[in-house]
């Protein structure tokens, strides 16, 4: 009953009073109405506060008044419908790439990733010193798979300058890790995001490294830095 009477409640938060279903709450109907309009007043209130702590850079970037006007709008349309509190910024992204410039995306693309490797599971990380002594077979049978706190996140825009200063005008794409317990970003290339966002299940680390080679802008070698920078999941030890 508990279950229904929240899906009652949350269907009239979203649709409006008449599907509020009566007799749900005891007292006036008029009393319980300006009780629920508080209510979803709280909530969206609650809701853009989440996405200006979210994304900090993208809000600057977009100056306050449009930040809140495509906060609203994002809110409003139902892009935080079944969200927990800490997931509503998910969907906020690809909304910008509709409403704004691909820089605002990207930027929003970039936050909401780096929050999600911040808060992503602490698994055991695979290194370099985890290659010492491995002849070349083993080592492309190595079994490896992209860390939970590792995301490329591929740009439409020229956003990384943005970002951080010191990152150089036309990246193609930034590597987030989370390789001891701070939060880093460095350019790649497309094809080496490609390759990361591929790795999600269990692979040997050979075939990871011939989707590289076989990519026009990729380089096999490029999965060292990768390993350096934290970007896979230690398998299997």
């Amino acid at each position: 009953m508990l279950e229904r009477d929240q899906a009652a409640i949350a269907t009239a938060l979203r649709e409006g009073p008449a599907y509020l279903p009566p007799g749900l709450f005891a007292g006036d109907r008029a009393q319980v109405l300006r009780a629920m309009t508080v209510h979803a007043n709280n909530i969206s209130h609650a809701r853009l506060v989440a996405l200006e702590e979210t994304f900090p850079r993208t809000r600057a970037y977009l100056g306050e008044a449009a930040f809140n006007r495509v906060s609203r709008d994002f809110t409003e349309r139902g892009g935080a419908l079944g969200c927990a509190q800490a997931q509503i910024g998910a969907g906020f992204p690809d909304f910008l790439a509709r409403q704004c410039d691909g820089i605002a995306a990207d930027l929003a693309r970039v936050e909401w990733a780096w929050l999600t490797v911040f808060h992503a599971a602490d698994v055991p990380t695979l290194t370099l010193a985890d290659l010492a002594g491995q002849d070349e077979a083993s080592l492309l049978a190595l079994p490896v798979r992209r860390h939970p706190a590792a995301l490329a996140a591929v740009l439409v825009s020229d956003a990384a300058p943005i970002l951080d200063p010191d990152l150089p005008g036309g990246t193609a794409a930034l590597l987030i890790t989370r390789p001891d317990a701070e939060v880093l970003m460095s350019p790649i290339p497309f094809a080496t995001a490609a390759m990361l966002a591929a790795a999600r299940k269990i692979t040997p680390l050979g075939n990871l490294i011939a989707s590289l080679a076989e990519q026009p802008d990729g380089d096999g070698a490029a999965v060292v830095p990768l390993i350096a920078a934290g970007a896979f999941e230690r398998v299997g030890r």
